[in-house]
C-alpha cells in the first residue's frame, strides 16, 4: 500500500505501489464508500496505522510544520527519516524515497518576495488519476524556522558530517535545501548568470494557458509554477523566435519562444520584446541552434527599454550545488 486518504467525506482512496518491470495490468487504487462521515474517518486512520504508512522506520528524525506547497497544492508537513521523507496533509500523504529523488532546484522568483524549491523525482506521486513529477514548495524569503534533529550529535556526524547540526536556525528555504542535501545526497541547483531585461533570474511567459517564469540555467530550462517544465540544452533541437520581425515589432509588444526537442516540442508565450536580446545572447553562448537567423538578428539591434532592477539575494554560480547559508 502506497497511500490511503479521503478524497470526500463518505470516500476512502486506497492506492498501491506500482511495479514498472511488470507487463500485465496491475490494481493502482481501490475507492471504498461509506455512508457515516465519521465511521469513514475512523477507518482512514485505523488503515494507515495498521498499514504503518505514517512511520516506516521508528520516528523522523526532522518534522517541519505547514510548509506552502504549491504541487500538491496546500500546506503540508514535511518529516524525514533516514531513507524516505513524507508529506502529510489535510486529505492526502506522500511517501517519497530519497532513491527515487533525481534533481532539485532553488529558484527566486521575480518578485523578489517568494523562492521556490523544486524537487524532480523519478516515479511520480499520485494523487486519484493525477501524477506529479515535481513537487514544488514556494517560501516567503524572509521567513526563518529553528528546529532540532532527533539524533544524537555523533549519530549527526557520523551519516552527515558538518553539512547540518543537532539545532539549525535560519531562513526556511536555506534549512530545507540543507536536509535536502544533506539527507538525500543530491545537488541543489541555483540560478547563475543568467539577467533577464530586467536583472532578475527568471523570464515572465505563459505556457497555454498558465502564466509563470521561465529560468535560463546553465545547463537546462526550468518553467514555474504549472506545469513544471525541465529541458535539458543537450536535448534541444533548435529554437525559433515567433513573432519578431520588423512589421509586427511595431504593434506586438511580446513574442513567443518554440523549443523543439528530441522529445516533443515546448511554446512559451507572452514574452515581453525587450527579452529578446539577452535571450538571443545567452542562446548564443550556449550554442543552442536558432531558426530564421537573420530576422533574429536584425531585432538585436533594436533599442530595449530598461525597467527599474530587482535584486536578489543569490549567488552568481552556473549550476552549482547550493551550498546553503550560515545558520543565523
Amino acid at each position: 500500500m502506497a497511500n490511503c486518504s479521503l478524497p470526500g467525506k463518505n470516500e476512502i482512496a486506497i492506492e498501491f505501489q506500482q511495479d514498472d518491470t511488470m507487463e500485465e495490468d496491475i490494481l493502482c487504487e481501490m475507492r471504498l464508500f461509506m455512508p457515516d462521515s465519521d465511521s469513514c474517518e475512523k477507518m482512514t486512520k485505523e488503515i494507515i496505522e495498521r498499514a504503518d504508512l505514517r512511520a516506516f522506520s521508528g520516528d523522523a528524525i526532522i518534522t517541519l510544520y505547514d510548509l506552502p506547497m504549491i504541487i500538491p497544492r496546500g500546506k503540508y508537513s514535511l518529516d524525514m527519516f533516514h531513507s524516505f521523507m513524507r508529506l502529510h496533509g489535510k486529505t492526502h500523504n506522500y511517501k517519497i524515497m530519497y532513491k527515487n529523488v533525481t534533481k532539485a532546484f532553488l529558484l527566486p522568483k521575480p518578485d523578489g518576495v517568494h523562492i521556490a524549491l523544486v524537487i524532480g523525482l523519478e516515479t511520480p506521486i499520485r494523487q486519484g488519476n493525477t501524477l506529479y513529477p515535481f513537487v514544488v514548495m514556494q517560501f516567503n524569503k524572509e521567513s526563518e524556522e529553528s528546529v532540532s534533529l532527533n539524533m544524537a550529535p555523533e549519530e549527526i556526524k557520523k551519516n552527515f558530517g558538518e553539512e547540518i547540526g543537532e539545532q539549525m536556525e535560519g531562513r526556511t528555504y536555506d534549512i530545507i535545501s540543507r536536509l535536502l542535501k544533506a539527507m538525500v545526497k543530491i545537488n541543489i541547483i541555483i540560478p547563475g548568470a543568467f539577467r533577464s531585461a530586467n536583472d532578475t533570474h527568471a523570464i515572465k511567459c505563459s505556457v497555454k494557458a498558465n502564466d509563470g517564469y521561465l529560468f535560463p540555467l546553465q545547463k537546462s530550462f526550468v518553467f514555474i509554477n504549472k506545469p513544471v517544465i525541465y529541458i535539458r540544452f543537450e536535448d534541444i533541437r533548435y529554437i525559433e523566435f515567433a513573432r519578431v520581425s520588423e512589421r509586427s515589432a511595431s504593434t506586438i509588444r511580446s513574442f513567443d519562444l518554440n523549443v523543439m526537442t528530441k522529445n516533443g516540442n515546448f511554446t512559451f508565450t507572452g514574452v515581453d520584446r525587450q527579452e529578446y536580446q539577452v535571450l538571443f545572447e545567452f542562446l548564443e553562448k550556449k550554442k543552442i541552434p536558432i531558426r530564421n537567423l537573420e530576422d533574429e538578428e536584425e531585432m538585436v539591434k533594436m533599442p530595449l527599454s530598461s525597467d527599474e532592477n530587482m535584486e536578489l539575494d543569490e549567488d552568481e554560480k552556473d549550476d552549482e550545488s547550493f551550498a546553503g547559508s550560515e545558520s543565523d
